[in-house]
């Protein structure tokens, strides 16, 4: 439910606005842990800050930043659809860096489900405005506009930053899993938002000196209330409650397993659009959702079997 809100306050400076939402979620987050008691003097050691820089900048900035830079060359439906890439990454990576157990046929079986469920349901979506187009192209002006449509959907560029998006955020889900971090969740959590914001932050200079698209847009078009409200959203419960559960969920449950929320991603999407903007949702919408669902049930209950076998002996012994 945060895309709508990310796509509306970065109208104002993506890379800035996003920046000063995980530096203030960040204090936030760290001032629950001091309330909580879980702030150690050991969290705060080389090699936790290390840790907490490398998933920081692999989250925030590259998987974040890749995505807010490809929707700008390529149309949003492709943008979603390469986002199914990343539980192919997590698996990998997962397997790669933590030595963990190969993934087995039926968990392969249920990635692929979710991909497919994907796919169905951006032709849901890309259908109708491929048809519009059709019928419109009578007019010369019309014509040329949907050739530029065509041509920034399939950018080069548009596709390789949202391969390196995708990369950056399963390495850095990945690497959240490593030891070295903090003992609490809250605060390696607390410290990754803030090593990611500041690193976002860092980045906008380049990115405005460039494309004049950050600090130039944010006096040109200053943030109103309503934005204010939509940055605050996004620091509630896409930065405090959404990060912070991914963050506490890669440290207790499987790669493949938390990968699953890339396939109920563009479900909620769709309902959000439907409920606030009235799209419709058609039969290949339910075909989708089916898919999708589908996916995320063959994973558990992969993953909930090999936990039984390999519980079994332990348990008659």
């Amino acid at each position: 439910s945060t895309y709508l809100a990310i796509k509306l306050v970065s109208q104002h400076g993506a890379f800035v606005l996003a920046g000063s939402r995980f530096l203030c979620a960040a204090i936030l987050l760290f001032a629950i842990a001091c309330w909580q008691g879980v702030v150690r003097r050991s969290d705060f050691t080389v090699k936790s800050w290390s840790n907490a820089a490398v998933v920081g900048c692999c989250l925030m900035l590259i998987g974040n930043g890749g995505v807010a830079i490809a929707t700008k060359t390529v149309d949003s439906g492709i943008v979603a659809l390469m986002t199914a890439i990343t539980p192919l990454w997590l698996v990998g990576l997962d397997r790669i860096l933590h030595k963990s157990h190969r993934p087995t046929k039926t968990v392969w079986i249920g990635i692929a489900l979710g991909i497919c469920g994907i796919v169905v349901l951006k032709a849901d979506i890309l259908l109708p405005a491929g048809l519009a187009a059709t019928s419109t192209a009578a007019s010369s002006s019309t014509t040329t506009a949907t050739t530029a449509a065509v041509s920034t959907a399939v950018s080069s560029v548009g596709i390789v930053t949202m391969i390196v998006a995708t990369f950056g955020w399963a390495l850095g889900s990945v690497w959240s899993k490593r030891p070295g971090g903090a003992h609490s969740p809250l605060v390696a959590t607390s410290m990754q938002m803030l090593v990611g914001g500041v690193a976002m932050l860092i980045a906008s200079v380049p990115k405005e000196l460039a494309f004049h698209d950050e600090w130039s847009l944010l006096r040109s078009s200053p943030p109103d209330f309503i934005t204010w409200m939509q940055w605050s959203y996004l620091v509630v419960f896409g930065s405090l409650c959404g990060f912070t559960a991914y963050i506490w969920l890669l440290r207790h449950q499987p790669a493949s397993r938390v990968a699953t929320y890339a396939y109920v991603n563009p479900l909620v999407a769709i309902l959000v659009g439907w409920i606030f903007i009235g799209e419709s949702i058609g039969s290949r919408t339910i075909l989708a959702a089916a898919l999708m669902l589908g996916g995320v049930a063959v994973i558990q209950v992969s993953n909930a079997r090999k936990m039984l076998f390999t519980r079994a002996p332990i348990a008659a012994e």
